[in-house]
């Protein structure tokens, strides 16, 4: 089979490419895909794929490079172009070894692989159908292929021993089928009946089954009947011209499934039909046909009569299906009352949520404000303690352990201050504005910094006011060396309480814009961010600078 099938491969490549699908004759079987110029036998590696088994659906498959495999689907039986199915296996593979398959020549230009579906694999290890994760699937329209639609999927086989099975969805088999019908054959339950309708082309049964109560199967049947026969008003010379009459019966089937040979054969069936809509006629509404004299004249009669029968017969027919839609139309109204009930019940439940929520988070505000005001209390009692804060030089390095201590309260990313909603609440004292912890600012600059857009330029213009531009150059926010450069010195950390007082002051920015949490949290995460840029942008403007003066000394 491998022999045959690099016969195929060759005959379809040396082949037009309009004909290259149609050569596809049989599934391959323990077909081994070599590589080009590969003389040996076949490694642990070289897939071997196979379909000759029930269901199975894969007529050709062609190596493009050691991960990468193209596989064309057979098309239907009666249907040429028809290509959707196919089912397979591969044995042979390596362990962690990684491929793509790419089935080449689909018929269908939607699918649901475009909405997330993805195929099926299972192996002898694990006998469960699995989908493949969609991540790993892609349908799309190929230019190389004739512009088809190509399914690729790549796969990573992870045991060697296992033989892999990949099919386009769960596979239901003809065998399957029949064993199931057999086992509720077997029961023998009245509301269960299998008749056999025919054969397909391949001489497979074709079933027919009927579900319902015993008692009511004739009336079923007759149903059925009503809704079926269609009988025209016209004269017998159109019926004889015609050559059948539209009656879906079960004496019209073998006349359907027969070849009619002559006119003589299609009159007789046109006479076997009539017989039985007069018969059927004969055995519901009691009407004797007998005296007339040919079975054309009865089915003349009767069609004459039918006018009359519709009163009798339709309006019940039409009642009992309205009824039944009208008992379903009742059904489905009462699950969507039903289910407004419910969720209106979870409506009014979330409402009281809301309204609790809201009651807790104006009670959290006005803690937070109170805590705000104890702490401004507090930092004016302790006047001496600030007044030595405010003379010592920002410019002095802290000790070790305060550095230590310094550098894991900035790194930390999780503090976030306690707001003040309302941004009047800054004291106000000889033209300064007090932000806490001692820290006091120009009321001119602090009214300019209130009508600043952004976040970013807000937290880079409040750090210069706060620390000043000769101590921001010289310090980082972390306190650890960068690791862009080998031989980076650390620098000090800024004062964790003053990055507290800039988080403060962003947290009462933010808290008159918005009030959900998350993206609060979100912003203020940001502030190291902020302050990094603005240490660099100081930098290299320092660094221009000398730059520049560099340039002028040497041209003096």
């Amino acid at each position: 089979m491998t022999t045959n099938m690099a016969e195929r491969s060759r005959t379809a490549e040396t082949g037009s490419d309009i004909g290259s699908e149609d050569i596809i004759a049989g599934n391959v079987s323990k077909y081994t895909v070599l590589p080009a110029g590969y003389c040996g036998q076949p490694k642990k590696g070289h897939l071997t794929f196979d379909a000759c088994f029930e269901s199975g659906n894969l007529g050709r498959v062609d190596h493009i490079t050691e991960f990468e495999y193209d596989l064309f689907i057979r098309p239907d039986t009666c249907n040429p172009r028809f290509r959707v199915w196919f089912n397979f296996t591969v044995e042979n593979v390596k362990e962690s070894q990684r491929v793509i398959f790419n089935v080449v020549n689909f018929s269908k230009t939607k699918s649901l692989y475009r909405d997330g579906m993805a195929p099926m694999v299972k192996s002898t290890s694990r006998p469960k159908w699995q989908r493949i994760p969609p991540k790993n699937v892609y349908y799309y329209r190929c230019p190389d292929h004739r512009k088809n639609y190509v399914m690729s999927f790549a796969f990573c086989f992870d045991r060697e021993d296992d033989v892999y099975q990949f099919a386009y969805c769960y596979p239901y088999t003809y065998t399957r089928l029949q064993h199931y019908l057999d086992n509720l054959q077997r029961r023998n339950m009245d509301y269960f009946c299998r008749e056999l309708l025919g054969l397909s082309v391949q001489k497979r049964q074709l079933d027919l089954l009927t579900i319902t109560s015993p008692e009511d199967k004739t009336d079923l049947e007759n149903s059925v009947m009503q809704k079926k026969i269609k009988i025209p008003k016209l004269s017998l010379n159109h019926v004889e011209e015609a050559g059948e009459v539209t009656d879906y019966g079960e004496e019209d089937v073998e006349l359907r499934h027969s070849k009619r040979q002559d006119g003589r054969k299609q009159s007789e069936g046109t006479h076997k039909s009539i017989e039985a809509v007069v018969a059927r006629l004969e055995k519901q509404n009691g009407i004797s046909l007998s005296s007339t004299s040919s079975p054309e004249e009865a089915f003349m009669e009767t069609s004459e009569g039918m006018n009359n029968m519709d009163d009798a017969v339709v309006p019940r027919v039409l009642y009992e299906e309205l009824l039944r839609s009208y008992q379903q139309q009742q059904e489905e109204m009462r699950h969507i009352q039903q289910e407004l009930e419910r969720t209106r019940r979870q409506l009014v439940q979330q409402a009281k949520k809301l309204k609790e929520y809201g009651a807790l988070v104006s009670e959290m505000k006005e803690l937070r404000d109170l805590n705000r005001r104890l702490q401004d209390v507090l930092l004016l009692r302790l006047g001496p303690a600030i007044e030595l804060e405010k003379v010592k030089p920002e410019s002095i390095e802290p000790e070790p352990e305060v550095q230590k201590t310094f550098s894991e309260e900035a790194n930390t990313s999780t503090y976030y201050p306690a707001p003040v909603p309302v941004m009047d609440k800054y004291i106000l004292e000889n033209g300064k504005v007090h932000l806490g912890s001692g820290i006091w600012v120009d009321e001119e600059k602090w009214h300019q910094l209130q009508v600043t857009q952004g976040d970013s330029k807000y937290t880079k213009n409040l750090a210069v006011m706060i620390w000043g531009t000769d101590v921001l150059k010289n310090r980082s926010v972390t306190g650890v060396a960068t690791k862009k450069k080998k031989d980076a010195v650390p620098k000090p950390p800024l004062s964790p309480h003053k990055l507290s007082i800039v988080r403060e002051c962003l947290y009462d920015r933010i808290a008159q814009e918005t009030v959900d949490e998350t993206e609060i949290a979100q912003r203020l995460s940001k502030v190291n961010k902020y302050i990094c840029e603005k240490i660099m942008d100081i930098n290299k403007s320092c660094k221009n600078e000398e730059r520049r003066e560099s340039a002028k000394y040497n041209l003096q």
